[in-house]
């Protein structure tokens, strides 16, 4: 569940600057996610996981206009993941952004297209070489309710 609430075992809030070393802990462990200094974080919305207590995951976004969202990074600790924790700061982002989400996702991160995917999330284009050259971004969108 999230807001702070513990009818699951996954629990999600707003991150603090005391979570922070947790955060870079998660994307440590996470090359697959945005390797952003910690800093970076203090300019955008942050939302963390907790699963039995310990940081899970987190989810950092942004609302850029009235209507539409950006999910900026996201990741879950290797041991947590496939037990809820991403779907559950997905539901989270979608309660509380206003409007359409979108994301970029590496067009080689099968795992995070089919998570998105699962969830609702559609592809709507693709930027070439976004990542690199080779490394394109697949653009998705998670249309509003």
């Amino acid at each position: 569940m999230s807001n702070g609430q513990t009818g699951t075992e996954v629990t999600i809030k707003p991150a603090t600057f005391a979570d922070y070393p947790g955060v870079a802990r998660i994307q440590a462990l996470s090359p697959e996610a945005a390797q952003w200094p910690l800093g970076d974080y203090s300019n955008f919305e942050v939302v963390l996981a907790l699963k039995n207590s310990a940081p899970a995951g987190f989810c950092a976004w942004r609302q850029t206009a009235d209507d539409e969202a950006e999910l900026l990074n996201m990741a879950v600790e290797p041991r947590m993941r496939r037990k809820g924790v991403a779907t559950a700061l997905l539901e989270d982002l979608r309660r509380r952004a206003k409007g359409s989400i979108f994301l970029e996702v590496e067009a080689g991160n099968t795992a995070a297209q089919t998570l998105y995917r699962r969830a609702g999330w559609e592809e709507v284009s693709v930027r070439k070489d976004y990542y690199g050259p080779g490394r394109n971004a697949i653009v998705m969108k998670k249309s509003s309710c």
